[in-house]
C-alpha cells in the first residue's frame, strides 16, 4: 500500500533518500538549507527556489525516479512533479510568504479474483513565524490513503490517516546550531472481509538541533542530532486476551549528517553516515540496539547545472565487476538539476 509520504518528511525518517545529495548526507531533508530539497519539509519556502530536475534510482528499480519544475510567474511560485514519493502527481504553489504542496495517487488494478483500488492525497503547508532565535520555518500537513479489495460480495479495506508538524530555527548565534522540533500522528485501521476492524495508533515526537555550515573554503558540514519517542497502541476485535502490547521506542541519540568536500572547480565528494541508538519496549520484552549506515556520493557542478550520484561503499573498496554483469555501484543512483 502507498503511504502519504509527505507527512512522514516532516517526521524526517528518509523519504526523499531518493535524492542522491539527500540520501548521502543523512537523508533528514530538515538539515538542508539552500537546497531544493528542503522545501518538502518546509513548504514555506517554495517561492526561494527555480528549477527543474529529473532523479534516477538505482538500475531496475520499480519507481525509476521522478521529475519536477518549480518556476516564477507573476510574482508566484508554481510546481508540479511526477512519480515523487509515490505519488503520481503533486502540485507545489507559493504566493509569497508561505507555500503548499497538494500530493495525489489513484490506481485500479486487478490481482486474481479481486479488483483493487488505492487512492492518497496529502496536503502540507509552511511559512516562517518570529520564533526560535531570529525567525522559524514552520509547517503542518495532514494526508490520507486507503487500499480496497473487492471480492464478490465483501470487500477489504486498508486506510491511514496522518497528521504532522515541525519547526526549524534559524539564527541562533551558539555555535550556530538551528533547533528543531517535529511531531505526528498516524492512525491505521484494517476493516477485514469479516464485518471485524482493528486499528493501530502511533504517536511521534523528535527535537534536536542541526548545523549546515561551510567549516572551510571548500569543506561543508551537515549535522544533526536527535532524541525522539514513539509510542505505539493497538485496539479493535481481536480475540479476547489476543490484542499485542503497546509499543515504544525511545531513539537516544539518532545524529545523522555529512561532509562535502569540493575538489577543483566542479567535482564534489561527499561522504555520510546515521547512527541511531534505540531503545524498544513491548511488554515484558525489551532490548537496546544500535545501527549505522555509511554513504558515498559524488557532485558535478556547469555553471547552473548539477549532476549528483551515490556511490557504493563496494565501489570504494573493491572498484568496478569488469565481467560478470553486476551492478558496480557507480552512479547508482543519480539527479540532474538545473537552477534557472
Amino acid at each position: 500500500m502507498r503511504k502519504v509520504l509527505i507527512v512522514l518528511a516532516l517526521l524526517a525518517v528518509v523519504s526523499f533518500a531518493s535524492d542522491p545529495r539527500l540520501a548521502v548526507l543523512g537523508g533528514d531533508a530538515r538539515l538542508l538549507v539552500n537546497d531544493y530539497l528542503e522545501m518538502w519539509a518546509y513548504p514555506g519556502i517554495i517561492g526561494d527556489y527555480e528549477f527543474i530536475t529529473g532523479s534516477s534510482e538505482t538500475a531496475g528499480s520499480d519507481s525509476d525516479g521522478w521529475f519536477g519544475i518549480v518556476d516564477g510567474l507573476g510574482g508566484n511560485a508554481y510546481g508540479v512533479t511526477i512519480n515523487h514519493n509515490n505519488y503520481s502527481h503533486e502540485i507545489l504553489f507559493s504566493p509569497g510568504g508561505w507555500g503548499a504542496i497538494l500530493s495525489m495517487d489513484f490506481d485500479k488494478y486487478p490481482e486474481e479474483d479481486e479488483t483493487v483500488k488505492e487512492m492518497a492525497v496529502g496536503l502540507a503547508w509552511g511559512t516562517d513565524v518570529p520564533f526560535l532565535a531570529d525567525y522559524s520555518d514552520l509547517a503542518f500537513a495532514a494526508g490520507f490513503d486507503k487500499e480496497t479489495r473487492d471480492l464478490e460480495d465483501d470487500e477489504f479495506c486498508n486506510s491511514n490517516m496522518m497528521f504532522g508538524a515541525s519547526l526549524r530555527g534559524h539564527g541562533d548565534d551558539f555555535f550556530n546550531l538551528f533547533p528543531i522540533i517535529s511531531a505526528g500522528f498516524n492512525s491505521h485501521t484494517v476493516d477485514d472481509y469479516d464485518d471485524s476492524s482493528i486499528s493501530t495508533t502511533t504517536i511521534n515526537f523528535d527535537f534536536g538541533a542541526g548545523r549546515n555550515k561551510k567549516v572551510g573554503d571548500k569543506t561543508n558540514l551537515i549535522l544533526g542530532v536527535f532524541g525522539a519517542l514513539q509510542s505505539t497502541s493497538h485496539s479493535g476485535d481481536y480475540a479476547e486476551g489476543a490484542t499485542p502490547d503497546a509499543e515504544m521506542s525511545i531513539d537516544l541519540p539518532r545524529v545523522s549528517g555529512g561532509v562535502e568536500q569540493e575538489i577543483g572547480k566542479w567535482l564534489v565528494f561527499r561522504a555520510g553516515a546515521v547512527s541511531t541508538s534505540t531503545y524498544y519496549k513491548s511488554g515484558d520484552f525489551n532490548q537496546f540496539t544500535h545501527d549505522f549506515e555509511t554513504n558515498f556520493g559524488v557532485g558535478l557542478h556547469w555553471d547552473n547545472f548539477i549532476m549528483d550520484a551515490t556511490i557504493s561503499e563496494g565501489f570504494l573498496h573493491d572498484g568496478p565487476y569488469m565481467v560478470g554483469g553486476n551492478d558496480n555501484g557507480f552512479m547508482g543512483s543519480l539527479a540532474a538539476t538545473y537552477n534557472f
